[in-house]
C-alpha cells in the first residue's frame, strides 16, 4: 500500500499519474478524470420471406463477444425532415437527402450555403447517425475528415474527448452556444439520438464563437420540432447485455400549427469489454415552438439526463498494453479500479430558447440562450504507476462531489443590403458566457497495489477528510462583426471579434482566492470564395483564435492566453441538382503559448508556458447521394503534427496524438425493387496511422485498421430492422496518451435494433 496525494489523485503533475496527461487541458487545473427509410412497397406476397429475414437480422446480436479474461495474447431516425416556414438557420440543413446538407450557419451564424463558407466544414446528418448506430458524440465523428473521435480508444462514452486537426477539443458547442467549464465532467452532454446533425468547422472559429482552439470546433444541433406528424419508437439489443430503447415524437399542437411540439427520449443499460463496468442512462428532450406570425418564431429548448455508469481503465500501462512483456500482454478486460467503487452518478438539467424575428427583408434579429446544471457524485481507484516486476500497479484512490452552473447567451443583429454591385449580409452580435464549477473531494490515505495478470479485489481503502475544495469562475465576453459581400460570383467574408475574459480559483478550504487571469483579445478572419457555374468553388482564408490562459505557473505568475493562426485554401465541389458535396483542403495551423506540465514540481498542479505546435495537413473529403438508394461518404487526411517550441526539451518532435495518415469510407445501399425491395446494407473501413502518445515521442502507437458493417430492413413504410457491427474482425488495439496512460479501444459491438414509425 502507499499513500496518494491529493494532486495526484486528480490526475494532476505526478510521474505515477502521467504528467503529460496535464498539457491537454491547456493549463487548467487538471481534471479529476483521465478523461473524453426508405419507403418500400406494400409488403403483399412477400411478408413471410420479410418477417423470417427480420428474424435473422435481429438474430445477428446474438453474436459471439468477445473475451474478458486478465490475458491476451493475441494483440497483433428517419430521413432529415425539413420544417416548412421560417427555421434558424443555425439547425437548417436546407436541400439536401441522405447524408448530404447544403446549408449551415456554423460556419457564419448565418443561413449560408456550405460552398459559400471560406473554410471547410463537414456535416454528419441524422440519417448517417442512424446507418451507423452511433452510441456517443466520438463514434458520429468516426468517419469526419482531419478528427480523431475517439481519442482515449471510445471504452468512456460518458465524456466525449476528439482531436480536431490535431488539436484536442473536449468542449463541443451545443446548438451555437458555449459548453466551457474546468473540469471535463462538468461540461454538459447530448445523446446522439436528440440530435439533428454535428457540424464540424476546420479551423479557427474565435472570430465568431470565442475560446476555441485553432484546429476547429464541434457545433451539436439538436432536435427541434416538426409541422409534420413524426412518431417513432425503437428497442435495442447486443453485445455485452446492451439493452435500451428510444422515442420520438413530434408534431403541431394545435390546429393551425403555430404551436409545435417535440419529444425525444433514450435510455437504456449495458456492460463493456471491461470486467465489472456497468453503464445505466436515461436522456428526455422536450421543446416547443411558437410562431405567432410568419415572421417571428420562438423555441423553447431543454433536456434532462441521468447517467450512473462504472469508471472503465483507461490508464493501464504501455508495457503489457501495446508492448508485451514476459507475461504477455493485459487482457483486455483487466480492470485496474475496484468493483465497489469506480461509479459516477450525474445528473443534468438544461433549459434554454432561441428567438427570432424578421423586421423586414433587411432586418432580422435573433437571441439564443441556455441554462445548464450538472451535479456529479465520483468514486474513482486507478493506475498510480506500475512497479519493477512489470506486473504490479500501486493505485490511487479519491471520492468527489462536484457541480456547475452554466449561462450563455448570443445576441444577433442580422442587416441585408445592397451598396451599388455589393450585396452585404452584415452580423452583428455580443454574446456571454459564464460558468461556476464546484469541487471538493477527499484522497484515499492508502490504496491496495493490483496485479494486472493475477487481480484480486476487495481490499480495504481508508480515506481522509476533504483535502481538495475549489470554486472557479469563468466570465466571457465576446463583441463580433461580420460582413458577407457578393459582387458576381465572388463571395468575400470578413469578421472581426474582441473578448474580455477573467477566471480565477478559489480555495474554499484556505479561503482565499489563488489563480486569477484576465485576458483581452482581437481575433479575426478574412475569406474569399469563387463560385462557378459548374459547382466548383475554390476557396482562401486566413483566421485567428485565442483560450485564456487557466491555471498558473509555480511561481504565481498568470497564465498568457493561448493563441492559434491558420492559413488555408481550398476548393469545394456541389454539382448543380444533385446531393452530393466533395471537399479539398490544404492548411498550416500554429498555436502559441501551449502549456506544459512542469516536471521540476511534479507535487503540484503547476505548468510552464512557452510551447507552440504546428500543424500542416490536406484533407479531401466526399458525401453523395446517388437517388438509387446508395448513400456514401469517404475522407483522407494527411497531418504534419510537429512540437515547436517546448520548455521540456521537446521541440522538434512529432505532435500527440496526430496521426500523419488517417481513411475513412462508409457505402450504404438499399434495394428499391425486385423480391429484396427495402433490404439494405451498409459497410465502413477506418485507419489510423501511427502516432506518439507523448511528447517525448517514446510512445509510439502502430497503425490500426477497423471494419464496420450494417444490415437493415424497411417494412411496408413502418417497421425497420437493423444490425451494425462496429471493429467487425475485433482488431485489438491500444491508444496511448502516456507511458502510464494507456487504454483498449473497442472491440467488436454487435447492435440489434427494431423501429417502428407511425
Amino acid at each position: 500500500m502507499r499513500k496518494i496525494g491529493a494532486r495526484e489523485a486528480r490526475g494532476g503533475a505526478s510521474p505515477a499519474r502521467a504528467k503529460a496527461k496535464l498539457a491537454k487541458h491547456v493549463g487548467r487545473k487538471p481534471r479529476a478524470t483521465p478523461t473524453h427509410c426508405g419507403n418500400p412497397p406494400p409488403l403483399g406476397a412477400r411478408a413471410s420471406r420479410y418477417v423470417v429475414l427480420a428474424a435473422g437480422l435481429l438474430a445477428g446480436t446474438a453474436a459471439a463477444q468477445p473475451s474478458s479474461g486478465t490475458v491476451d495474447d493475441s494483440l497483433s431516425a428517419l430521413p432529415a425532415v425539413t420544417v416548412s416556414g421560417r427555421s434558424d438557420p443555425a439547425t437548417s440543413v436546407g436541400p439536401g437527402i441522405g447524408y448530404t446538407a447544403a446549408r449551415s450557419a456554423t460556419g457564419s451564424k448565418t443561413d449560408t450555403p456550405l460552398a459559400e463558407i471560406p473554410q471547410a466544414i463537414s456535416v454528419v446528418t441524422a440519417e448517417q447517425m442512424r446507418d451507423q448506430e452511433v452510441q456517443s458524440i466520438g463514434q458520429a465523428l468516426r468517419y469526419t475528415p482531419g478528427v480523431i473521435g475517439e481519442q482515449f480508444g471510445g471504452l468512456n462514452t460518458t465524456i466525449d474527448y476528439f482531436v480536431v486537426r490535431g488539436f484536442p477539443n473536449q468542449f463541443p458547442f451545443i446548438d451555437g452556444l458555449a459548453t466551457e467549464t474546468f473540469f471535463t465532467l462538468l461540461a454538459p452532454a447530448v445523446d446522439p439520438y436528440a440530435l439533428e446533425r454535428i457540424d464540424v468547422l476546420h479551423g479557427p472559429a474565435s472570430v465568431l464563437y470565442g475560446q476555441t482552439v485553432p484546429g476547429g470546433m464541434v457545433n451539436l444541433v439538436t432536435k427541434r420540432p416538426t409541422r409534420e406528424a413524426l412518431h417513432e419508437i425503437s428497442v435495442e439489443s447486443g453485445s455485452y447485455g446492451n439493452v435500451g430503447g428510444r422515442l420520438d415524437l413530434s408534431g403541431p399542437v394545435t390546429q393551425d400549427a403555430r404551436l409545435l411540439y417535440r419529444f425525444t427520449a433514450a435510455l437504456g443499460s449495458s456492460g463493456s469489454q471491461q470486467d465489472y463496468y456497468q453503464d445505466k442512462r436515461v436522456y428526455v428532450a422536450p421543446s416547443l415552438t411558437w410562431q405567432p406570425s410568419a415572421d417571428t418564431t420562438f423555441t423553447l429548448l431543454s433536456h434532462f439526463s441521468y447517467r450512473r455508469s462504472g469508471y472503465p481503465s483507461a490508464d493501464l500501462p504501455a508495457d503489457g498494453t501495446l508492448y508485451p512483456t514476459a507475461r504477455g500482454r493485459i487482457g483486455t478486460g483487466l480492470f485496474d479500479g475496484e468493483p465497489e467503487h469506480n461509479t459516477v452518478r450525474r445528473a443534468e438539467s438544461a433549459i434554454g430558447y432561441e428567438f427570432e424575428h424578421r423586421f423586414s427583408d433587411t432586418v432580422t434579429v435573433r437571441q439564443r440562450a441556455r441554462y445548464t446544471h450538472v451535479a456529479l457524485n465520483e468514486d474513482v481507484v486507478g493506475n498510480a504507476g506500475l512497479q519493477d516486476d512489470f506486473e504490479t500497479i500501486d493505485r490511487y484512490g479519491f471520492a468527489a462531489k462536484a457541480s456547475a452552473d452554466i449561462f450563455a447567451i448570443d445576441n444577433q443583429a442580422q442587416f441585408k443590403f445592397d451598396t451599388g454591385p455589393l450585396r452585404h449580409t452584415v452580423l452583428l452580435g455580443l454574446d456571454y458566457l459564464r460558468s461556476i464549477d464546484r469541487w471538493a473531494e477527499n484522497d484515499a490515505l492508502s490504496v491496495p497495489s493490483l496485479n494486472l495478470y493475477r487481480p484480486s479485489y476487495g481490499g480495504a481503502i481508508e480515506y481522509g477528510g476533504v483535502d481538495y475544495s475549489v470554486t472557479h469562475h469563468l466570465n466571457q465576453t465576446g463583441l463580433y462583426a461580420q460582413d458577407q459581400l457578393r459582387l458576381g460570383k465572388w463571395v468575400a467574408t470578413f469578421g472581426v471579434r474582441q473578448d474580455w475574459a477573467r477566471t480565477d480559483e478559489y480555495d474554499r478550504l484556505a479561503n482565499v482566492t489563488t489563480q486569477e487571469n484576465t485576458a483581452r483579445r482581437l481575433t479575426w478572419r478574412a475569406g474569399l470564395v469563387y463560385l462557378f457555374d459548374n459547382g466548383f468553388a475554390p476557396y482562401l482564408s486566413y483566421a485567428t483564435s485565442f483560450q485564456p490562459g487557466l491555471g498558473s505557473t509555480y511561481n504565481g505568475a498568470a497564465l498568457k492566453p493561448t493563441t492559434g493562426q491558420s492559413v488555408e485554401a481550398g476548393i469545394k465541389y456541389q454539382p448543380p441538382g444533385q446531393s452530393s458535396f466533395a471537399m479539398l483542403s490544404l492548411y498550416d495551423t500554429l498555436q502559441k503559448n501551449v502549456t506544459e506540465p512542469d516536471y521540476l514540481h511534479p507535487d503540484g498542479s503547476f505548468v510552464v508556458q512557452t510551447g507552440a505546435q504546428r500543424v500542416k495537413g490536406v484533407e479531401l473529403s466526399g458525401v453523395l447521394d446517388l437517388g438509387t438508394g446508395l448513400k456514401a461518404t469517404a475522407s483522407y487526411s494527411y497531418m504534419d503534427g510537429t512540437i515547436t517550441a517546448s520548455d521540456q526539451g521537446f521541440a522538434g518532435n512529432r505532435a500527440v496524438n496526430v496521426p500523419r495518415n488517417t481513411v475513412s469510407a462508409w457505402l450504404d445501399k438499399t434495394l428499391s425493387q425486385g423480391l429484396f425491395a427495402g433490404f439494405g446494407v451498409g459497410a465502413g473501413v477506418r485507419y489510423i496511422g501511427r502516432q506518439y502518445g507523448d511528447s517525448a515521442n517514446t510512445v509510439r502507437m502502430p497503425s490500426v485498421t477497423l471494419v464496420d458493417a450494417a444490415l437493415h430492413l424497411d417494412l411496408d413504410r413502418h417497421w425497420r430492422f437493423s444490425v451494425n457491427a462496429a471493429n467487425l474482425f475485433d482488431r485489438v488495439y491500444v491508444n496511448c496518451q502516456a507511458a502510464n496512460y494507456c487504454a483498449y479501444g473497442l472491440r467488436r459491438n454487435v447492435i440489434g435494433r427494431a423501429t417502428y414509425v407511425w
